[in-house]
Parts: C-alpha cells; structure tokens; sequence
C-alpha cells in the first residue's frame, strides 16, 4: 500500500513539474569560449539530467571491469568451499556405511578444497575424522578429534557425546558421567543427554541420583510417563537391594513395598517384598503379595517364590496352597505347571497328570521343555514306564524353550532378574520373553553418525539379594 502511495505522489510531482514548464517555458543562455546557447528551461533540466545518467552508466561499467579480478577469486573461493562441503557430505555418507578408508578420502580431499579457496578447517571436518577414526580402530585419533570439536559451540555438543561413547568403551563410567553432565549443561532438554545420564548413574549403583535424574527425565519429556513408571520401580527395588545389603532392614522394606505398590503385577517387585517379608517373619502378607501378583500374570518365579513362603509346611500342605494359585488362573497353563510341580514334590502322581494335561500334555503340541521333563518325571513315578519317561525325554530335546529373562540390548540370558544386566550393565534392560518371541526381541541397531547406545563398561556395584528361594 505505501509503495502504490509513493508511486501516486511520483506522478503526481511528474506531472505537476511537467505543467509547470510547459506554462512557463523560460530561457537558458550559456555563453563559453566565444559559443553561445539559448534554449528553454525544460530542456536545460533534461540535458542536465542525460549527462548524470552517462556518468552514473560509466562508472558502474568502469567498476564493473575493474572488479571483475576480484569477482573471479571470490567466485573461485565459494566453487572450493562448496566443493569441499559436497566431499565432507560424502564422507559422511561413507561412514554410515562402514568405509572408513572411503571417508578419510573424501575427508582430505574437503581440506585441499577449503586450503584453496582461502578457508580453515570447518568443524564438520573434525566430526568426520573423528568418525573415520574410530571405523578404523584408532581410538587416540577419535579423541582428539572429539577434544577439538569442544572449541567450537557448533560442534561441542557432539565432541562430549563423543568423549562420553570413549569413556564408556573404555570402562570409565565416572569420568563418562562428568562428561554427560557437561553436555547437559550445553543443552538442558537432550534426551541422549538425561537418558545417558540415568544408565551412567544406575551401572555406578548411585540410585539416589538416578531417582532425580529420572524425575528431570520424565518433566522434560526424554522417557515417557509409563517408561519413568517403570524405571522409578526398578530403583526401588536397587535402593532396597543396597539398604538389604546394609543390613539396614527397615529402608528395605519400606523401598520394596514402595515399588510393589506402584505396579502389583511387576514380578522382580513382587518376589523382592514377599522374600523380605518371609524373612521378617510375615508370611501371610507375603502369600497375598504373590497371589495378588499371580491373578495379573503367571510366572515361574512368583511359582517359586511362593514355595519358599511355604517351606515350613509339609509338601500336602504346599500342594494344597498351590491349588488356591492355579484357581486363581485356572486357564493358563502356566499356573498347571506350577501345580503340578508342587503335586510332585507332594508324590501325588495322579494329580501332577492332571495339571500336566491341562497343560496340554495331551495335546499334539508344541510342548516346552519344563512340560516335558515334569511328564517324564511322572512317567517314572507314577506308571514305572522307561518307555514313558524315554519318549517324554526325548520329546524335551525337540520342544520349545522354556520362558526367560532376556537383556534386550546383549540378548544375554543372565537366569535372574536384576536392575542392571550383569553381561553389558544396561539398566532396566532383562525383559520376561517367551521362546516364540525371542527371535523378535533382538534388537537391530541403526546406522548412525554417533553410536546411541552406552557400551560395555565396569560392572556396578555388587548387591546383597534376599536368600533365594529354592527351585519348585
């Protein structure tokens, strides 16, 4: 709208100019060296006017060549530049798929570009060598290069993720925390940042922390609600493994029936308070902890957790208890695998076939190796039939493999459940699989420009369990 105002207002003063001369023309006499000029006002002004316009043409073309050497350089210079950004991105290509040696060439041929357009080193170059090197095993080299990236703020972010990936492949977990932590303070919501910090936090056993870094964690939206649910249950059961350890039984206690309240159906939870409870002497609180835990999900290690609750008893009282579970969750054969071990452990032959057909033993399969084996133990006892026990024996070698903790991140089967995975000491990672899904939990890593997961590192701080119970 102003500039149609301003082009109005320009016509108009062209206009009005234009009227002005033509109703009053005027003369102009020019008298130089014996020449004399008489014209009119008007065309005065446009001559005027036409000898600026040729001097405004000349110069602009007489700056125009005279520029045109410094124009080229220039041009020269940004042709190198940009060739030398086409070569870093493709190094950088070449090291998402693995070729270091690839890289490290486009990489020097970046250099030689930017060294002839008249540029310095661009802090992506320091990124891709220290990429190169680590693709090529030279780990003193991926150092200093990531020790370089901190100079400059485009890059210092990723220098520490760097330095932080070193530390921990090399087992230092401290020096890999104060690391982390000085990223954060570059950039407050990274999630690889909070994230990081809780797995360094959690492998050093330091759960105090670990609980505030988790709480920042969740208020800044790097682990969702239900995973921080999860994770905060996870170090209560820690902090009530180290207070165990301590002999300190009261913060025990209150720790685990902290974590067992925030989820009744978490298994680890459920075992840890029922074992601290038997051994206070509260076995009735530590039977309805199971059974309440039970009628969500039936697992071997509730199973065998709950035996232990009845060790004092007579193995036909046992079984009887065990009877009240499998009613509990009368159509998963889980629960009639349960009973039927305690049925055996009782000698009531009779009622372990029952259960175990209710298993599906009496069906075309596929069984799971635990079936088979209590199939055959009651081939043995009950029927006195090699041929019996033999083909239940042999059928355990071909059936399915019986369910297990699994680390998600190593694919390590450690046997127990702990907070952090006593093979790669990932926190929270061990994770309850049946045989049919285990090919489906492995987990299969993306390329990336910097490795997102913690590697390997010293193994946390030992921890006091509760006795364990014994197998059902």
């Amino acid at each position: 709208m102003i500039r149609v105002l301003l082009a109005l207002v320009t016509i108009v003063v062209i206009v009005a100019g234009t009227l002005l001369f033509a109703e009053h023309p005027g003369t102009v006499s020019l008298d130089w060296d014996g020449w004399q000029i008489d014209t009119s006002v008007g065309v005065a002004i446009a001559l005027v006017l036409g000898i600026v316009l040729v001097l405004i043409v000349t110069w602009r073309v007489l700056g125009f060549v005279l520029s045109a050497p410094r124009r080229l350089l220039r041009q020269r210079s940004e042709d190198q530049r940009l060739r030398g950004f086409r070569d870093l991105t493709r190094g950088l290509v070449a090291i998402a798929s693995g070729d270091g040696k690839e890289a490290e060439r486009h990489r020097l041929r970046a250099l030689s570009a930017f060294a002839k357009g008249g540029h310095g080193q661009p802090p992506l170059a320091l990124l891709l060598s220290a990429q190169g090197a680590l693709l090529r095993g030279d780990t003193e080299a991926a150092q200093q290069a990531f020790t370089a990236m901190l100079e400059s703020p485009e890059t210092a972010f990723l220098g520490y993720r760097g330095l932080v990936m070193q530390a921990a492949r090399a087992g230092d977990d401290a020096a890999a925390l104060q690391l982390t932590e000085k990223a954060r303070q570059l950039r407050p919501n990274s999630s690889w940042a909070l994230q990081h910090q809780l797995a360094l936090e959690a492998r050093l056993g330091d759960w105090r922390r670990a609980m505030d870094t988790l709480r920042e964690a969740v208020k800044r939206r790097a682990v969702s609600a239900e995973t921080g649910r999860r994770y905060k249950q996870v170090l209560q059961i820690a902090h009530s493994q180290r207070a165990w350890s301590e002999q300190r039984t009261r913060d025990a206690l209150s720790y685990a029936a902290q974590a067992h309240a925030l989820d009744e159906g978490f298994v680890p939870a459920a075992t840890h308070y029922a074992s601290i409870l038997r051994d206070e002497g509260k076995t009735p609180k530590g039977l309805r902890v199971i059974e309440a835990s039970w009628s969500r999900q039936c697992h071997p290690d509730l199973a065998r957790t709950y035996d232990s609750l009845l060790a004092g008893e007579a193995p036909i009282l046992r079984a009887r208890h065990f009877e009240r579970l499998v009613d509990l969750k009368s159509d998963d054969p889980q629960a009639h695998l349960a009973g039927a071990a305690s049925a055996l452990s009782a000698q009531l032959w009779g009622e372990a076939r029952r259960h175990l057909d209710r298993a599906g033993a009496r069906g075309p399969g596929p069984w799971t190796q635990k079936l088979c084996r209590l199939m055959a133990e009651v081939e043995r006892h009950e029927n006195m039939t090699p041929g019996g026990e033999r083909l239940w024996l042999e059928r355990s070698t071909q059936a399915l493999r019986d369910p297990a903790w699994l680390c998600r991140d190593c694919q390590t089967k450690p046997g127990t459940w702990s907070p952090i995975c006593p093979a790669c000491q990932s926190f929270a990672s061990l994770d309850w699989i049946s045989p049919t899904a285990e090919n489906d939990a492995a987990r299969r890593s993306t390329a990336e420009i910097i490795e997102p997961s913690i590697p390997v590192g010293r193994a946390a701080p030992a921890l006091r369990q509760p006795p364990a119970p014994p197998p059902c």
